[in-house]
């Protein structure tokens, strides 16, 4: 029975070799084709793969860490504009670089506070020409030969203003400011609660009729930030 098993055994690695044995004839190799796609050419194309894979992913999140820097840099820019050009005694400035937690609970980048009204400032990076459909959910941009489609700016920002409002338990006073970088145009004309990053601060000046005392202004800047911790502390 060894034996048996011994000769099977041996035809088998004989057949797997490529050769073929008959009795009583001289064993004759088999010749067959030889493929050029050997295990070298398999690496080097699982490696070109992985290099185009990798090169692909480095490109984008390059763009998109770019485009996470230009957002970045336009609401500092606009927190500047307003901490240089607001007089401290009338206005203060929440914004998310100097309290991230807090505003982020309420989806703002920056809230001013004063005695003539309570403005939520909602910064969009979008350069170009933009079609201002107030009516449409989405405003068509055109931008370096591409479109592009911005989701209507106006209606978000009026539903931040709305849920500061509840958060503030104020009736009226909390506006909203949509605020672009100087690059972007408006087509037909620019909506009233629109501006430009160097036009924030005046537009905010504008109003001067005193709605609020200073005692108010203080008790909604109080009003916010223990929003923003006790939210934080929700999701721990």
């Amino acid at each position: 029975m060894n034996r048996w098993i011994l000769v099977c055994l041996w035809v088998f690695s004989r057949a797997v070799s490529g050769e073929t044995a008959m009795p009583g004839t001289v064993m004759q190799p088999v010749t067959e084709p030889i493929s050029s796609f050997t295990a070298l050419n398999l690496i080097a194309l699982c490696f070109c793969l992985y290099l185009l894979w990798a090169l692909g992913k480095y490109v984008y999140l390059r763009g998109h860490h770019s485009d996470k820097e230009q957002a970045a840099k336009q609401k500092w820019q606009v927190y500047q504009n307003l901490a240089t050009s607001l007089d401290a005694k009338n206005y203060t400035i929440l914004s998310r670089h100097l309290y991230p937690s807090q505003l982020e609970a309420l989806s703002l980048d920056c809230v001013v506070l004063s005695p003539f009204g309570v403005f939520v400032v909602v910064v969009i990076d979008q350069k170009g020409l933009i079609a201002v459909e107030t009516d449409s959910q989405v405003w068509p941009c055109r931008y370096k030969g591409k479109t592009h489609y911005l989701a209507n700016p106006l209606s978000a920002a009026a539903q931040r203003a709305s849920t500061l409002a509840s958060v503030l338990n104020t009736p009226f006073g909390v506006r909203w400011i949509v605020v672009f970088p100087d690059e972007a145009e408006f087509s037909p004309t620019r909506p009233a609660d629109c501006c430009t990053v160097s036009e924030v601060a005046l537009d905010i000046l504008r109003y001067t009729r005193c709605q609020f005392s200073h005692e108010q202004t203080h008790l909604f800047e109080q009003a916010v930030l223990a929003y923003g911790d006790h939210h934080k502390r929700l999701s721990a």
